[in-house]
C-alpha cells in the first residue's frame, strides 16, 4: 500500500473512531510510525486530508454497494442488503464524528456529500425501475419524486434537534427511514421477501 493510501485509511480509521477534532496530525503520524513532515508533504492541511479520507470513504461504499446489486437475487435484496451494510458501518462511526464534522468542517462534507448524494440518487432511480420490471416495486409511483423524498429524509440524520445523538443513533434512524421507504413502494411479491427477512 502506497504511503498516501495508507494515511487516508488510518487517518479515516482514527476520525471515525475518536472524532476529528481530537486527532492531530502527530497523532495520524505517530500511529501510523512515519514523521509529521511526510504527512505535510501529501496534504497541506488538515481540510485536505479529511477531504481525501471522504472521497476514499464513498468510493469504498460505492464499490461495496455496487457488489451486493450485482450479487442479489432481486431488487428487495439489494435494498435490504445495502441497509444493512450502512446501519452496520454507521454503527462503527462515533457520534463525535458527525458533530465534528458539522461545526468544524462543514464545508468538506457539503461539496463531497453533494456529489455523494446525486449516485445514490441514481443508484436508487435504477433499483426502482429495475424493480418495477421484475413485480417487486409498485408500477403507480413517480420514481424521481418517489427517490427525492427519501433523500430529504436521510439529510434529516443531521438534524440533532429533531435527533438528539444522546437519544437516537444515526443507524436506527437511518433503518426506519431506509425499510419503511423500501415498505412503501413494494408490492405484495416485494413485502413477502421484507417480511421473511429476519435481519
Amino acid at each position: 500500500m502506497e504511503t498516501k493510501e495508507r494515511i487516508i485509511t488510518e487517518s479515516l480509521k482514527l476520525f471515525t473512531r475518536y472524532g476529528i477534532r481530537s486527532i492531530t496530525m502527530d497523532a495520524i503520524a505517530e500511529n501510523l510510525g512515519i514523521s509529521k513532515r511526510t504527512i505535510y508533504e501529501l496534504f497541506k492541511n488538515k481540510d485536505e486530508l479529511l477531504e481525501n479520507c471522504i472521497i476514499h470513504s464513498m468510493k469504498e461504499k460505492e464499490r461495496n454497494t455496487e457488489i451486493i446489486i450485482n450479487n442479489s437475487a432481486n431488487v428487495i435484496d439489494a435494498f435490504l442488503s445495502v441497509i444493512k451494510e450502512s446501519v452496520n458501518i454507521m454503527k462503527e462511526i462515533n457520534p463525535i464524528f458527525f458533530l465534528d464534522a458539522k461545526k468544524y468542517h462543514p464545508e468538506v462534507f457539503r461539496c463531497k456529500g453533494k456529489e455523494h448524494e446525486e449516485k445514490e440518487y441514481n443508484i436508487i432511480i435504477q433499483l426502482i425501475k429495475q424493480g418495477e420490471k421484475e413485480g417487486y416495486i409498485k408500477k403507480d409511483i413517480n420514481e424521481e419524486i418517489i427517490t427525492k423524498l427519501v433523500m430529504e429524509q436521510f439529510k434529516i440524520l443531521g438534524d440533532d434537534e429533531l435527533f438528539p445523538p444522546e437519544k437516537y443513533s444515526k443507524s436506527e434512524i437511518f433503518k426506519n427511514i431506509a425499510i419503511n421507504f423500501i415498505r412503501g413502494i413494494a408490492t405484495e411479491k416485494g413485502l413477502k421477501i421484507i417480511d421473511n427477512n429476519k435481519s
